[in-house]
C-alpha cells in the first residue's frame, strides 16, 4: 500500500512507503514537463499521463514492415513535435499493440524502443507510434516511463523540473 504525504512543495521529493515498509523517494513532476527525445534536434513539451499504460509519440509512418508481422522488421517514421519541428527516425519494431477504437473494433499500432529525457533523467522504454496531430502534445509519457523514472505526477502544476538533459553515456545509447 502506498501512502503519500500531502502539502509537499512541487519541487520536493515525495516520501512514499513501499508495501514492504521501506521508504522510497520519488521525484515530483508536473503534468506537463519539458523533455528531449534521444537524437532529436530540440526539446519539446511532454504530457505526463498516469491513465496511459504506454508512452506514445506523434509519428507519421513512412515505411513499415509487412502488415501481418507481430515483431521484427524496421519502421521508418517522422516525429513532429509540438513546435512543428520534424525529424525522421528508423527503429526495429519490438511488438504491435491492439488499440480499441470508438466503434468496438481494434486497430494495430507499432511499438519501438526510444530514449526520452524527462526531469533530467534518460529513460529507455517502449513507445507506441500514433497520429497525435489532433492533440496538444506530441509526446505522452505513460505509466511505463513514469514507473521507470520513479516519478510522482502532481496534476496541479506544470514544468516543475529542469529541461536540461545530461549528456547521454554510451551505456544509455
Amino acid at each position: 500500500m502506498l501512502m503519500l504525504g500531502f502539502g509537499l512543495s512541487s519541487c520536493q521529493l515525495a516520501q512514499l512507503q513501499a508495501s514492504d515498509g521501506t521508504p522510497e523517494s520519488k521525484q515530483t513532476v508536473g503534468w506537463i514537463e519539458a523533455g528531449q527525445m534521444a537524437d532529436a534536434d530540440s526539446p519539446t513539451e511532454f504530457k505526463l499521463d498516469t491513465g496511459a499504460k504506454t508512452t506514445s509519440i506523434n509519428a507519421e509512418i513512412l515505411d513499415a514492415p509487412e502488415a501481418g508481422s507481430e515483431a521484427g522488421g524496421m519502421i521508418k517514421f517522422r516525429f513532429v513535435d509540438t513546435n512543428g519541428d520534424s525529424q525522421v527516425f528508423e527503429r526495429p519494431v519490438v511488438e504491435w499493440v491492439r488499440i480499441k477504437d470508438g466503434e468496438g473494433g481494434f486497430f494495430r499500432r507499432p511499438v519501438v524502443t526510444m530514449q526520452l529525457c524527462v526531469a533530467g533523467q534518460w529513460i529507455e522504454e517502449k513507445v507506441n507510434l500514433a497520429d497525435r496531430t489532433q492533440f496538444d502534445y506530441a509526446v505522452l509519457i505513460g505509466r511505463n516511463m513514469l514507473q521507470a523514472g520513479g516519478w510522482v505526477v502532481d496534476s496541479s502544476v506544470k514544468n516543475v523540473t529542469s529541461a536540461n538533459c545530461p549528456e547521454r553515456s554510451e551505456a544509455a545509447s
